[in-house]
């Protein structure tokens, strides 16, 4: 019993720190079309998505929000839920590859 308390504790820690979504455009992908939908969705409805050029295939990312993660999973889109230090980790690495290429 303790051992599943701390287990859905360590859960709860691990979603309550997940703050964006990213939207893979790679081979994890399962539907690139409907990935790019969820993308013009997320904007028709005054949310910024960022896209991630320079990331495993041109990804998106947006702030996590219970509608866009149930709007995925209702259109079976892949997606990957972060924490902000990676979606911190991933754009500093996008604008270090940037200064590498025009150095």
């Amino acid at each position: 019993m303790r051992s599943l308390f701390l287990f859905g504790f360590i859960v709860l820690v691990r979603l309550a720190s997940a703050n964006s979504i990213l939207i893979p455009m790679d081979e994890k992908q399962t539907n690139h079309l409907k990935a790019y939908g969820i993308a013009y969705w997320i904007l028709r409805n005054e949310t910024e998505v960022d896209w991630l050029l320079n990331y495993r295939g041109g990804s998106f990312m947006v702030k996590q929000h219970p509608a866009i993660q149930n709007e995925l999973v209702v259109r079976g889109v892949s997606f990957e839920v972060i924490s902000d230090a990676q979606a911190n980790q991933i754009i500093s690495e996008i604008a270090s590859r940037r200064l590498t290429m025009t150095s």
